[in-house]
C-alpha cells in the first residue's frame, strides 16, 4: 500500500481544520451582528480572513507539492467513473481553496476594509471601493461556501464509502492517529482562541484618556469669532478642489475617509508670524469611508457623538519655521474635550493658486474617541493620520 507523504497529510488535514474553522467563524460573525456586537463582529471576521489568507496559502503549497510529489492512484479495480468523478471532485476542491479566499479578499476591498493577516502584514487591495461590487462579490462568495459544503460532504461519503464498503486503503493511505489529531487540534484551537470564545478579559475604560491633560471646552465657537483678529488676507478657498482626509488602523489593516463638509479662515503670511492665523471647523458627522457601517459607527457615541458635539474646531496662532516647511501648534476642540495638535506643513504658490499642504497625527484618547470596548487598540488603532490640503486664489 502507497500511503500519501507526511507533508501531504499535514497539508490535507491543516486545511481541512482550518475549512471547519471558517464555517464557525462566519457564523459567529453573523450572531454578533444580530446581537448589535459591532467590535465583535470586526473582529471575527478580521480573524475570519486572516484564516482565509492562511488557507490560500497552504493551498498553493499544497498544489506546488503535488506536482513535485504525485499522490498514489486509486486501486486498480476502481471503475472509470469512479476516476473521473475523483478528479472533478479534487480539481473542484482546488478550486474553491483558490476561489474562496480571493473572492472573500476582493469583497472585502470593494467595501473598503483592507485585509490584514492577523495585524501582522497589511494585504494590498486590488479593487476600489465599490459598494455593488461589494454586494456581488458577497452573493459570489456566499455561494461559493455552500458548494465548497456540498463538495466536501461528496469527498467525505465517497471515502467512507472506499473503507466501510469497498473495504480499500483510500482512506487509510491518507489518514492515521496523528492527521486525526491534527484536525482536532486545528480546529479547536482557531474556533475557540480565534472565534474568541474564551475573551473574557474585561475592557479597562475607567480612564480612557491614558492620564492626558486635557481642558472640557465649551461650545466650540464659530471660527471667525475665535482667538485674535488679523489684518492679513483671508485665502479665497476653493473647497471644491481642497480637502481633510483622514486614515485610521482597523484590524491591522489602514482604511481611509475624508470629512466632507468643513470651512476655513486662513491668514497665513511667512514674514507675518505673529499676524497669522488658522481656524477650521469641521462637521464630524461628514465623515465618509466607504462603508455606511464603519460611518455610522463613527458618529455615534462611542466615538464622535455627533448629536451631543455637532463641530470640530481647530485654531492656530502659533507658527515656526521648520525648513522649507512650516509648523502649526495650534488647539483642537473635539467631543467636549481641547488638546494641543502640532500640523506640518509647506505651501507652494503659482501664478494662480496657493496650496497648503499639511498633516498631522492625532491620538484618539485624547479626545475620548472610541470609547467602551473600542478602546482596543488591537482591533482600533490608536493613532489616525490627518491630511489636509487647501487650495486657494493667490
Amino acid at each position: 500500500m502507497k500511503k500519501f507523504s507526511t507533508i501531504a497529510k499535514f497539508l490535507h488535514w491543516s486545511v481541512a481544520g482550518l475549512i471547519v474553522s471558517q464555517y464557525v467563524l462566519a457564523k459567529l460573525a453573523e450572531n454578533a451582528k444580530h446581537e448589535n456586537q459591532i467590535l465583535e463582529q470586526l473582529a471575527l471576521l478580521a480573524n475570519h480572513k486572516s484564516v482565509g489568507i492562511t488557507i490560500l496559502v497552504l493551498a498553493v503549497i499544497r498544489l506546488l507539492y503535488r506536482f513535485k510529489v504525485p499522490i498514489p492512484g486509486l486501486p486498480p479495480n476502481t471503475p472509470h467513473w469512479q476516476l473521473i468523478a475523483s478528479k472533478a471532485s479534487h480539481r473542484l476542491l482546488y478550486g474553491f481553496l483558490f476561489l474562496l479566499p480571493i473572492s472573500g479578499w476582493l469583497m472585502s476591498s470593494a467595501k473598503s476594509y483592507s485585509v490584514s493577516w492577523f495585524n501582522v502584514i497589511a494585504l494590498p487591495n486590488f479593487v476600489a471601493p465599490n459598494e455593488s461590487l461589494a454586494e456581488n462579490l458577497h452573493t459570489i462568495h456566499y455561494y461559493l461556501a455552500e458548494a465548497l459544503f456540498v463538495i466536501a460532504v461528496i469527498h467525505i461519503l465517497a471515502a467512507l464509502k472506499h473503507h466501510f464498503i469497498d473495504k480499500d486503503d483510500v482512506l487509510v493511505r491518507i489518514s492515521s492517529r496523528f492527521s486525526w489529531a491534527l484536525f482536532v487540534l486545528v480546529s479547536v484551537f482557531v474556533i475557540s482562541f480565534f472565534g474568541r470564545l474564551f475573551d473574557t478579559s474585561p475592557v479597562t475604560t475607567s480612564d480612557p484618556l491614558g492620564g492626558v491633560d486635557v481642558t472640557k471646552a465649551a461650545v466650540a465657537l464659530p471660527p471667525s469669532k475665535q482667538g485674535r483678529q488679523s489684518d492679513l488676507p483671508l485665502w479665497d478657498i476653493d473647497y471644491s478642489q481642497s480637502y481633510i482626509k483622514f486614515t485610521g488602523d482597523q484590524a491591522g489593516a489602514p482604511f481611509d475617509g475624508e470629512w466632507q463638509k468643513w470651512s476655513a479662515e486662513i491668514q497665513f503670511d511667512e514674514t507675518q508670524f505673529g499676524m497669522s492665523r488658522f481656524s477650521v471647523a469641521v462637521d464630524p458627522s461628514s465623515g465618509f469611508s466607504n462603508d455606511k457601517d464603519r460611518d455610522d459607527t463613527i458618529r455615534s457615541a462611542d466615538f464622535f457623538d455627533v448629536e451631543s458635539f455637532p463641530e470640530v474646531v481647530y485654531y492656530v496662532d502659533t507658527f515656526s519655521s521648520k525648513g522649507a516647511e512650516y509648523e502649526a501648534l495650534g488647539t483642537l476642540s473635539m467631543k467636549g474635550v481641547v488638546a494641543d495638535v502640532a500640523l506640518s506643513f509647506s505651501i507652494t504658490e503659482s501664478s494662480t493658486t496657493k496650496i497648503l499642504n499639511g498633516s498631522a497625527s492625532l491620538d484618539r484618547f485624547n479626545w475620548n474617541i472610541g470609547s467602551g470596548d473600542w478602546v482596543d487598540t488591537d482591533w482600533v488603532g490608536q493613532n489616525v493620520k490627518v491630511e489636509v490640503r487647501v487650495v486657494a486664489k493667490p
